[in-house]
């Protein structure tokens, strides 16, 4: 086990003491509780990943070979051209 030492105000400490006289328990035991119950809810929020994870790759191009068939890496790493590049509707 590992010992941490802790430095509290006053007031806490004495918010401490009471609670641990009176439910018979040691402080250790009651600091260690209550950091295991912290850990627990810091532990069962969700990620994004676990948020998102029944939609993820559900979508599907209908093209199984993409990143293999170099057809599909044609121009790829290369910047695009200025003609693809759209112009403004506004007028001038």
């Amino acid at each position: 086990m590992t010992t941490i030492t802790l430095k509290i105000p006053p007031e806490i400490a004495a918010q401490l003491n009471a609670v641990v006289a009176r439910k018979c328990v040691s402080k250790s035991k009651y600091v260690r509780d209550a950091l295991i119950a912290a850990l627990k809810k810091e532990k069962s929020e969700p990620s994004l990943y676990d948020l998102m994870k029944d939609g993820l790759g559900c979508f599907d191009s209908g093209k199984v070979d993409k990143s293999t068939n170099p057809k599909y890496m044609k121009g790829y790493g290369k910047p695009r051209s200025p003609h693809r590049h759209r112009t403004s509707l506004r007028a001038a």
